[in-house]
């Protein structure tokens, strides 16, 4: 018989015999459980008081390295948006050949689109945008990526039948697009592309065009008729789709001629996707109209007061697509001027 048993029977003896001093030893025994069930409560409080304030520690030095870590990425992301933007073409007076302005928006701190101006020989000029599919850090590295596959010196822009570099064959856009098609297939990083590929023969203003699922490049003649290179394929990393469907891989090309008062213009589709606080697109047609409205105007004035246009429809609204705006005039067709 254990002792709980022992006490019960001996209360209930005693309960028979002094109900008063029974009474008094139930209510001693009570107070006592009392005491005891309190130092365990007050024993427990303590060990969670000390548990919640060392977890309170680890929580507050765990939060201070994640504070440190996201300052140190954000510093790494305002560096490789500097790069970035380094890439991008910095002198926009080319000599008496070209006049060029540009502006870039990315949505964040860096982007996917990126875009370029490659001098291929004396006669051949070449330009593109690129836009990767979604945003940030892994567009960004695909872009770059792209633009250094399409440096003059990687060899992919031109033929090479000689040493002489005067003496090369320029790839036309669409066997750029297909050879890019070929090396960026979507398994490559789980992403595509579009872009717009070009070559300009200064001398002639011949222009020669092919667009990879992107929006069409526009020549915007001196009387406003804005005049769309609509020619190519689908984007860029979508070789294994085209593959199922048992089609050839195809870039089309457009040609056409413009003249010393005409304007090339590239641009993402974030331009004309950009929406401001009633939802409401920008949209193509708005852009053509700014676009004829600012015929007369220099190339740069006419790139800054399209962004413009579009960052007052929007009420400066954050963009939630990467923009870019790309202008090129060509001068003095027909002559051969060294570059400043």
């Amino acid at each position: 018989m254990g002792a709980e048993d022992n006490l019960n029977k001996y209360l209930h003896l005693l309960k028979d015999k002094d109900p008063l001093h029974s009474s008094l030893i139930h209510q001693l025994l009570e107070y006592r459980a009392t005491v005891a069930d309190n130092e365990i409560n007050h024993r427990l409080l303590q060990e969670l008081i000390s548990k919640y304030a060392e977890s309170e520690m680890r929580l507050k030095k765990l939060n201070q390295e994640l504070t440190l870590k996201q300052d140190r990425l954000e510093q790494d992301l305002i560096a490789a948006a500097e790069i970035q933007k380094s890439l991008l073409p910095t002198n926009v007076n080319y000599g008496e050949i070209l006049d060029v302005a540009w502006r870039f928006q990315p949505c964040d701190k860096i982007g996917g689109d990126i875009f370029n101006i490659i001098q291929l020989n004396e006669d051949y000029w070449a330009f593109y945008i690129i836009d990767v599919a979604g945003h940030g850090v892994p567009a960004a590295m695909v872009a770059v990526t792209v633009y250094q596959y399409l440096q003059l010196q990687s060899g992919n822009l031109m033929l090479r039948p000689e040493n002489s570099l005067n003496n090369q064959e320029v790839r036309q856009p669409a066997q750029v697009l297909k050879f890019l098609d070929r090396e960026y297939p979507f398994e490559r990083f789980n992403n595509f592309f579009t872009m717009n590929y070009v070559i300009l023969n200064i001398k002639t203003g011949t222009v020669t065009s092919s667009s990879a699922g992107h929006p069409p490049p526009i020549i915007l003649r001196k009387d406003g008729t804005v005049v769309t290179l609509k020619k190519g394929g689908r984007p860029i990393g979508t070789i294994d789709l085209r593959i199922a469907t048992d089609k050839p891989i195809v870039y089309e090309q457009d040609r056409e001629q413009i003249g010393a008062e005409d304007k090339l213009l590239f641009y993402t589709d974030g331009v004309f996707e950009y929406q401001n606080d009633r939802g409401e697109f920008y949209g193509n047609k708005r852009f053509h109209e700014k676009l004829t409205a600012l015929k007369d105007q220099p190339v740069s004035d006419l790139i800054e007061a399209s962004f413009e246009s579009l960052m007052v429809f929007g009420n400066n609204t954050a963009p939630k697509d990467d923009i870019s705006l790309l202008g090129i005039q060509l001068k003095n067709l027909g002559t051969n001027p060294s570059i400043n």
